[in-house]
């Protein structure tokens, strides 16, 4: 009987023992670990909205907003990808609140990504002075420190799948001939010289996916979804609204079961609805929304595992050359603006008038004259990106021409890339060399001379190749 408690009791040891292994078994240090956070951000007080020449000042709701945090870690380099439900992540604003994100988390600031979906219905967090904004900012940065010390805690193993499926139809240039054979140049264009007959370019409809799938059984999956196509649809004057970012990713988040983030993708010149009447799919926010959404859950079945989970990382400064453009209309722009002093503003419909009066396309045209008097010589933009395997993402400040963002997808040496425009600083647009024949809206008020994005597009190219070799 003794021998026989002998025995039990060794095997009680041995089975102690192994169990004290298990529990104390070191995590790979090169293991990928992804967080999530998700926190609401919107205004229960009337707001100034961005997204419009006119002041807009909130009176209801439409949908909350929010302000989305992805955590990523490998060994002891942590970096933060925010995006957020507002029009653009200006300087002075994304510093801040990155600044804050660094100080409750430890994080380097150059690890910390701004970006913005870019809805015209939310809050201009950028614009200070305007109705609630004071009370606004810091409230944004609380919820903003809340969301990074979220996800960082929320970190947990996981592998990374990646894809992408076609949305035809759901993206559309918003450049457009018309019937005597002459361009009309953007939204804001003059229609009245005939019916629309088609578009300039053809548009990029390619909605890219990236899927964390979390091991641990108590974490939900973490999605990415990204689409060129501005946040556009919702046009009311009043209305707090997230646009049909927010409801394609409540769509996958409810269909999936999984933590969404949506960011928009190299669409500076592609728009969600069409003026071409034929092609348009819908003006409703949520009904777009809602098909952006089943599309991407959809390509969801169809993904592909990363080749490996090794983090990479890169940043470089751009120095463009500024727009100095058109600078021998600056005494008409002036005159312009003498006007709007008068009148009320330049987005009265006598300020309209005056700007068309004096020979310009656009009330834009003239603002933008007026600012590059101001420009200096060059300016400088951060450009950055980050590689998971054979995944990358590369983060723009600035307003990309969909045609731009093909040629860097098609050219880079990662199996897929993500173009996330409207990162960490807000450098307004970059037009195309089409876009530029055709003096559109966008090559009106650019910041940067033109044929800027075309050295840009090689820079990317440029970066993502030194970042695979890392």
């Amino acid at each position: 009987m003794k021998k026989i408690l002998s025995i039990l009791l060794v095997l009680v040891m041995v089975l102690g023992l192994c169990a004290c292994g298990e529990s104390g078994a070191k995590e790979d240090p090169n293991q990928l670990k992804v967080g999530y956070a998700k926190v609401d951000i919107t205004p229960d007080y009337p707001v100034a909205i961005s997204g419009s020449a006119s002041e807009r000042v909130s009176t209801n709701i439409r949908d909350n907003i929010f302000f989305t945090c992805i955590a990523l870690r490998q060994g002891e380099e942590t970096y933060l990808v925010s995006t957020m439900d507002l029009v653009g992540t200006y300087d002075d604003f994304a510093n801040m609140v990155r600044s804050a994100m660094a100080n409750e988390t430890g994080i380097p600031e150059d690890h910390i990504i701004m970006n913005a979906t870019h809805t015209h219905s939310s809050v201009a967090a950028s614009s200070s002075g305007k109705e609630g904004i004071a009370k606004y900012l810091p409230e944004l940065v609380g919820w903003a420190m809340e969301a990074a010390k979220k996800a960082v805690e929320d970190l947990s193993p996981a592998e990374a799948w990646y894809g992408s499926v076609m949305a035809p139809g759901m993206a559309w240039v918003r450049h457009y001939v018309i019937s005597n054979g002459t361009y009309a140049g953007s939204n804001f264009g003059d229609f009245s010289a005939g019916a629309i007959t088609g578009h300039v370019q053809e548009a990029d409809t390619e909605l890219q996916l990236i899927r964390f799938a979390r091991a641990a059984e108590d974490k939900k999956d973490v999605i990415l979804m990204n689409f060129p196509a501005h946040a556009t649809i919702n046009g009311s004057e009043s209305e707090i609204s997230a646009d049909f970012p927010g409801a394609a990713r409540d769509y996958v988040a409810e269909n999936a079961d999984a933590l969404v983030a949506y960011f928009i993708a190299a669409a500076g010149n592609q728009t969600p609805t069409s003026r071409v009447a034929t092609e348009q799919f819908s003006g409703d926010a949520n009904i777009y929304g809602q098909e952006l959404g089943r599309i991407a859950y959809d390509g969801l079945n169809n993904l592909t595992k990363a080749e490996n989970d090794q983090v990479s990382f890169i940043k470089r400064t751009y120095v463009g050359e500024s727009n100095k453009e058109d600078m021998h209309l600056l005494p008409e722009a002036q005159k312009v603006e003498a006007i709007w002093a008068q009148v009320g503003g330049r987005g009265t419909s006598e300020g309209k008038k005056a700007a068309k009066s004096h020979g310009f396309d656009s009330v834009y045209e003239v603002t933008a004259i007026l600012n590059r008097a101001n420009f200096a010589p060059t300016r400088s933009i951060d450009l950055k990106g980050i590689a998971i395997g054979n995944i990358s993402m590369i983060f723009a400040p600035y307003e990309m021409f969909g045609s731009n963002g093909r040629q860097i997808k098609d050219g880079s040496p990662y199996d897929m890339t993500f173009i996330v425009t409207c990162s960490h600083g807000h450098a307004g647009y970059l037009p195309d060399e089409k876009g530029i024949e055709i003096r559109c809206y966008e090559a009106q008020i650019t910041k940067f001379k033109p044929g800027t994005a075309e050295l840009l597009v090689a820079e990317y190219l440029d970066m993502l190749t030194e970042m695979k070799g890392q």
